[in-house]
């Protein structure tokens, strides 16, 4: 099975002959190693292919100056790229620092449901203020672009996750949070929006009350949405010129889910709606073989997550760490996206070898 692919339930329209212009007008500011990725986005710019382009990046470009976009628009040709054809780089496309493992909802579809996981003191945790800063540190000076605060928990659990954003501010193209939505208040969505942060998803999978609360357990619905529609309010008065977008991001997990109505309800509260089909994941070490994934993990070239307490691990599947390839409180994220054991398991993917790792060998990802 294929790796999850959302479909934007919302989209912006954009002048696309405005871009080129833009683009071969502004080459000077690009490198010469950069140079070869430019050419292709205007080939395919050229032959109207604009597939690099989700409406969240032409937000991006249409709230950048014009000397931004362009590197940003290599930036995210690489960030495809890299991954997709299974590219050796030197550091992460995409970093992820997880800031809490612990979450206050039992969504049917999560690995929290696993009691062997967050029952187990060894796994539930917050990050370190000062572990968090350091590897912020190592992302940009290994020139990472997006970074995002997410991971196995509910990041707005951390009593300092405004000053993880503030801390962020600047350093990175993209600056994202995942939420889901039960624990925002005024001053916590003062503090997001002042951070820079350019994305903030809210993970909801229904419009309708009994819907929402059977699949996010624990979770009450009117408190989210009101939550949301706080943001909302608090955006537009206090923080009009702010470039953060709000996007739900749903799971259609049975097929009694209406992914239309999804949209029509919820996209008068946020800029953009998208949908995934769920996959299995919080019983991962318990999958039969016979569904893993044929080819290699794109997930081991585009992006490594950092766990509360430092532990690297390729992916957010393995929610065990069972492959972990390092430790940030020892070594920088280049260091250990470069490691050898991190070498060897893309090796063993290239290879056909997956079946040898374990729980890649019953993993759907690739």
């Amino acid at each position: 099975m294929k790796k999850m692919q959302g479909n934007f339930l919302t989209s912006k329209k954009f002048d696309k002959e405005k871009l080129i212009q833009l683009i071969e007008a502004n080459q000077h500011v690009i490198s010469e190693n950069d140079s070869l990725e430019l050419k292709e986005i205007l080939s395919d710019f050229k032959n109207n292919d604009f597939s690099l382009l989700t409406p969240q990046e032409i937000q991006f470009i249409e709230n950048s100056n014009d000397d931004i976009i362009t590197k940003y628009l290599i930036f995210r040709h690489k960030f495809k790229k890299i991954p997709k054809l299974h590219i050796d780089s030197d550091s992460p496309q995409h970093l992820i620092i997880e800031p809490v493992s612990a979450c206050n909802l039992r969504c049917v579809m999560c690995y929290q449901i696993d009691e062997k996981f967050s029952g187990r003191q060894e796994y539930m945790g917050m990050m370190n203020f000062d572990l968090f800063c350091k590897i912020v540190d190592d992302a940009y000076d290994c020139g990472i672009k997006a970074l995002t605060l997410t991971g196995r928990g509910e990041p707005t659990m951390h009593p300092k996750i405004g000053d993880m954003l503030e801390y962020c501010k600047d350093k990175f193209f993209e600056l994202k949070i995942n939420t889901n939505a039960t624990l925002l208040n005024d001053d916590l969505i003062h503090q997001i929006l002042k951070s820079g942060c350019n994305d903030i998803v809210f993970s909801i999978d229904s419009y309708k009350k009994d819907e929402y609360e059977t699949i996010r357990v624990r979770g009450i619905f009117e408190e989210v949405l009101n939550n949301i529609k706080r943001f909302q309010e608090i955006r537009e008065k206090h923080y009009s010129e702010s470039k953060c977008s709000t996007r739900i991001s749903g799971m259609i997990i049975n097929e009694n889910q209406n992914p239309e109505q999804f949209k029509k309800f919820w996209q008068e509260y946020v800029d953009y709606v998208v949908m995934f089909h769920a996959q299995t994941r919080w019983d991962t070490y318990n999958n039969p073989v016979e569904i893993a994934g044929k080819n290699p993990c794109n997930y081991l070239w585009g992006e490594m997550n950092v766990w509360f307490d430092g532990k690297c691990n390729p992916c957010d599947t393995d929610y065990k760490s069972t492959l972990s390839v390092g430790d940030a409180n020892e070594s920088s994220i280049k260091e250990i996206w470069n490691s050898e054991k991190y070498q060897e398991l893309r090796k063993l993917h290239k290879s056909g070898e997956r079946n040898k790792c374990y729980p890649c060998d019953r993993c759907s990802n690739w």
